[in-house]
């Protein structure tokens, strides 16, 4: 799978692709699916993303690309998430430069997203790749001509 991502853009999502998708050994979802946790309380207050735990096949990958060329495409819903975003994924992903780490409010916007980088960066779609968990989002993306992977794609 590395060869078909080298002298690529990749964007990598984050809940489910960079991390695992559980918090206090649970899936996230339980109290609040929509925001993707267990309760409100959680989501406001709780260090749910920063004890998320990395998962290290995608470690791996990302350490083996262009860190010029890697990105973060995460989804945020309060202040207390993106901060122990970005704290979580400088301690378990420290070859993402800061700079490349993108945080929006929808989901399904990332194909977009990264459209919009594509056109500012100069750079051909061709030569752009998505790695997210979602498959409707996957989908979209691939619709646009992004070429998108789920994350079982790098499992052996």
């Amino acid at each position: 799978m590395l060869e078909e991502l080298e002298g690529k853009y990749v964007f990598f999502d984050v809940d489910g692709t960079l991390s695992e998708y559980r918090f206090e050994d649970k899936l996230y979802g339980g109290g609040c699916p929509e925001l993707g946790c267990q309760s409100l309380a959680n989501l406001l207050f709780a260090d749910l993303f920063y004890k998320a735990r990395p998962l290290k096949t995608m470690q791996n990958v990302i350490n083996r690309l262009d860190s010029e060329k890697v990105f973060v495409l995460g989804t945020i819903v309060t202040n207390n998430e993106i901060n122990q975003k970005y704290k979580w994924l400088e301690e378990n992903y420290p070859n993402i430069k800061k700079e490349n780490i993108i945080f929006i409010s929808s989901t399904m916007l990332k194909p977009e997203v990264i459209m919009e980088y594509a056109k500012k960066l100069n750079i051909n779609i061709k030569d752009t790749v998505f790695v997210d968990d979602r498959l409707d989002v996957l989908r979209k993306a691939e619709e646009l001509g992004i070429t998108s992977y789920h994350p079982s794609s790098f499992m052996e």
